[in-house]
C-alpha cells in the first residue's frame, strides 16, 4: 500500500483498505478502484499477484461495488 501510495500516477486508480479484528480472527480486505472502463495493465499487480483466500476482482460499476450505495433508495 505504501509502495502504490508513493508511485502511483494514474489519478484514476484508488485503495481503499481495511482490517478488521473481533479480538480472535483478523482480516484484512481491500476495495482496488480504477474510475474509468478498463485500468491500465499493471496499474495493480503489487496487490494482485498476492496469493489471497478468495478474490472477487471483476469489472463492475462503482454502485456494485459499494453495498452502501447500491442499497434502494441510497443513490
Amino acid at each position: 500500500m505504501a509502495d502504490f501510495s508513493v508511485h502511483a500516477q494514474d489519478p484514476k486508480a484508488a485503495i481503499l483498505p481495511w482490517y478488521f479484528s473481533d479480538g480472535k480472527n483478523q482480516t484484512f480486505n481491500q476495495l482496488t478502484f480504477y474510475n474509468g472502463p478498463t485500468p491500465p495493465p499493471g496499474g495493480f499487480d503489487n496487490f494482485t499477484n498476492i496469493p489471497s483466500l478468495s478474490s472477487d476482482l471483476k469489472t463492475r460499476s462503482y454502485a456494485d461495488a459499494i453495498p452502501a450505495v447500491s442499497g434502494a433508495g441510497l443513490r
